[in-house]
């Protein structure tokens, strides 16, 4: 199953919505067969909460922002932002005023209006440090939101910066179901399962680890959704889910993994879409381990074949990963100097270190001490595993020691996030479309965020601080473009790929879009061809 946060997910001020991908975990045989006007979708493993405020697996996201929950404005397949909650918007002369108009003829699904006083009341959720709602800091830049009327609502920023518009770009929440509950409660609610939104479909049950099923919201403002439904079918095993897609029992898999690609090519019925992805894959060293020095982490860097991974893992679906922005951020910086694979380069740097064999043995040693470490791996994910088992193949080249310990999910969340009990991790981060990875990075992110390697350069805080305030992208540019270097440099991470992602679907599927947006961007739109 893909991995996520759920209970176990550490609290933290995080802007871009991250959640750690994984493979497919143990069989299950039930599926749920296609019925005309129905779309069934196959996932590996059923999904954490259907409130933005606690949840944090992927899917489930693309489910509440694009099924369930009216956002103040969409990203359309330009990437160009269009109206979907707000019908229009303007900003002052100085664009530190940013103004929404809404529509008027938005209900939630028991009948009631969706108005501004909605918007502030989701707005003060997210910023309620009770919450903890785990994208919080994408309104670290938002001085004051106020309410003009019921259908105006008006963000002061502490100054213009470029990325307001998709900072803002939250879920809407209904205050009448919400509004009478204590921020914790509000976390612990059955509406996490249950509920109330006023997007183009509805839930009508929730089968935990067996199906999830959505109708059409027919009175939807945006036009009534061209499918009668759609079926959510949790199917962990991976190699039944592309039996019910060959056989037309389900109608997409969302990620297809790489190496059962070639089992569909040649499917006139099945067709696929590959693209980009916003996700990367990663070895992440603890810090705090005296034995992962600067040097140590880029001589173990320069020792790590990233192209070898690629075409054996990923059959050549991916790129080497440089940094810590993706190629799809528009701070990214292809010119950037990345760490080559080296072997001859990797061995010098760890002898400049003291780090001999010896004793003859194929393992290096440091005053009695062998240069020998475990990399921790959720045992959901047979494609980390996969990498730890080429890393280790690798660096025993270097003459280093490697182990794999193999945790289950929960425990993997425990040793690394909350103990910070760890030598190496193989993950993998998805984020949102926002340029802001001071939830990664920064200082402060250490304690209880995903900085979970411990991360802690003053240069990097000011940065991060810097380029996340600059008015516009050319201002903020330089500024990211130095903070990728320095990380690539310090190798906190020992970035792998950047995988392809490939959806999987029926041809009776017509008007879909798949792209970096995710596989839901325009689900309304659907339809099944005649």
């Amino acid at each position: 199953m893909k991995e996520q946060y759920k209970t176990a997910k550490p609290k933290t001020v995080i802007f871009i919505w991250l959640s750690i991908i994984a493979a497919f975990g143990p069989s299950c045989e039930k599926t749920v067969a296609p019925i005309r006007d129905t779309v069934v979708i196959g996932l590996s493993g059923d999904i954490d909460s259907l409130n933005e405020l606690t949840a944090a697996d992927s899917d489930a996201l693309q489910i509440i922002k694009n099924m369930l929950f009216m956002t103040l404005t969409r990203l359309d397949k330009r990437m160009q932002f269009i109206p979907c909650l707000a019908k229009r918007w303007e900003f002052s002369d100085n664009r530190r005023l940013l103004t929404f108009y809404l529509r008027q003829d938005v209900n939630w699904a028991d009948g009631l209006k969706t108005t501004a006083e909605d918007v502030l009341f989701t707005y003060k959720l997210m910023v309620n440090p009770d919450v903890a709602y785990p994208a919080a800091s994408r309104f670290e830049l938002i001085k004051s939101v106020e309410k003009i009327d019921d259908f105006t609502i008006q963000f002061q920023l502490v100054h213009a910066y470029p990325d307001v518009l998709l900072d803002l770009q939250f879920p809407i929440l209904p205050e009448h179901i919400l509004g009478n509950l204590s921020p914790k409660q509000v976390l612990t609610s059955s509406f996490n399962r249950r509920p109330v939104g006023n997007g183009p479909f509805i839930l009508q049950k929730w089968e935990a680890n067996k199906a999830i099923y959505f109708a059409a919201n027919k009175d939807f403002a945006l036009g009534e959704p061209a499918l009668d439904r759609i079926i959510f079918s949790i199917i962990p095993e991976e190699t039944v889910l592309m039996t019910n897609l060959l056989t037309h029992k389900i109608d997409i898999i969302p990620r297809v993994s790489h190496e059962q690609l070639s089992k569909i090519e040649n499917d006139q019925a099945i067709k696929t879409t590959r693209f980009e992805s916003n996700k990367f894959t990663f070895i992440g060293w603890n810090g705090k381990n005296p034995v992962f020095t600067k040097p140590v982490r880029k001589a173990l860097t320069s020792a790590i074949n990233k192209n070898e991974i690629i075409n054996t893992l990923l059959h050549g679906y991916g790129k080497p990963a440089i940094g810590p922005l993706t190629p799809m951020a528009w701070a990214f910086d292809s010119t950037l100097k990345d760490i080559k694979y080296d072997l001859v380069k990797a061995k010098s740097i760890l002898a400049d270190e003291g780090w001999f064999d010896s004793d003859d043995d194929g393992i290096l040693e440091k005053n009695d001490k062998k240069l020998a470490f475990t990399i921790k791996v959720n045992s959901d994910s047979r494609q980390h595993q996969a990498v730890a088992v080429m890393v280790q193949a690798q660096l025993q080249k270097l003459g280093v020691k490697v182990n794999i310990e193999r945790l289950q999910w929960n425990l993997f969340i425990e040793h690394v996030f909350k103990r910070k009990s760890f030598d190496a991790v193989v993950m993998t981060w998805e984020s949102d479309l926002t340029v802001n990875p001071t939830p990664l990075w920064h200082s402060s992110a250490i304690k209880d965020g995903y900085n979970f390697v411990s991360y802690d350069t003053p240069r990097v805080d000011l940065l991060l601080e810097q380029a996340r305030s600059a008015p516009d992208q050319e201002k903020a540019r330089p500024l990211w473009r130095e903070f990728q270097q320095i990380i690539i440099d310090d190798c906190p991470y020992t970035f792998l790929f950047v995988p392809d992602d490939i959806v999987a679907y029926n041809t009776r599927l017509a008007n879909v879009e798949f792209d970096v947006r995710g596989f839901l961007s325009n689900v309304q739109y659907w339809k099944i061809q005649e």
